[in-house]
């Protein structure tokens, strides 16, 4: 009975941590969350104001216009990015598997971040094999595809960026990763960046959510992502993914 009582109380104990852990995870991600959609937000209305003025000329309201935008599709992105982890997280996102050559895959995810690029880096992309059909889901795969490809745009004026797929044939497994010579990760951020809103610049432009997401897709289609801690030439993110889709 006493034994009983004591395993009991022990469990109230743990419940009660966990429950309060999980509260103060809620209260910071709304806090995080209100002040990443006030920024955009006190933009565009700013600029909103300025911009119905007879003050400004009309090159300073084609400059505020593009402001506008640009928060705008901030913005959106926030906000699809928020339902995201939240659909993730509750497993309301229903994962679609299909077969998918990786390859070709990997290319379209090349090609569609260095057409919207802001770099001079050179994009490269290395695979040993033309072809590798996988069963996955293809559209959220990509979608992490363009999130690392992206943050080393981001983080890469020049140099280069390179896109890399290697069989690991004794685990049964893709690995998959983005290496650039940017500016790097500290050592101290190197776990913290797959956080919620956490950035490597806090003035630069973005959610802080794209890292959090992808390793909840990873995760999500039997994969692990972690950044390369011996890689010193700036960043490099790999991710694994599996050969075969474990039923």
């Amino acid at each position: 009975m006493k034994h009983n009582l004591e395993v009991s109380g022990e469990e109230l104990l743990v419940a009660k941590e966990k429950a309060e852990e999980s509260n103060r995870l809620k209260t910071a991600f709304l806090a995080n969350m209100s002040h990443e959609i006030r920024t955009p937000l006190n933009a565009i209305v700013g600029f909103s104001s300025v911009l119905v003025s007879d003050d400004s000329s009309p090159a300073e309201k084609e400059q505020y216009c593009d402001i506008i935008q640009k928060n705008s599709d901030l913005l959106l992105h926030l906000i699809n990015d928020i339902l995201d982890i939240s659909r993730m997280e509750s497993g309301r996102i229903k994962f679609v598997w299909e077969e998918c050559d990786v390859v070709e895959l990997c290319q379209t995810a090349l090609s569609t971040v260095e057409y919207g690029r802001k770099t001079s880096a050179l994009f490269l992309f290395e695979t040993p094999v033309p072809s590798l059909v996988v069963k996955t889901d293809a559209q959220r795969l990509k979608q992490v595809l363009i999130n690392l490809l992206s943050n080393a745009a981001k983080f890469t004026p020049s140099g280069s960026i390179k896109l890399t797929v290697a069989i690991d044939k004794q685990h049964q497994q893709l690995e998959l990763s983005v290496s650039d010579t940017g500016c790097g990760i500290p050592p101290d951020k190197s776990e913290k960046v797959f956080e919620r809103f956490e950035k490597l610049n806090e003035y630069s432009q973005g959610t802080g959510l794209g890292l959090a997401i992808s390793r909840l897709i990873i995760e999500n289609l039997g994969g692990k992502i972690w950044v390369d801690k011996d890689y010193t030439e700036g960043a490099r993110f790999v991710f694994t993914h599996p050969l075969t889709k474990k039923e």
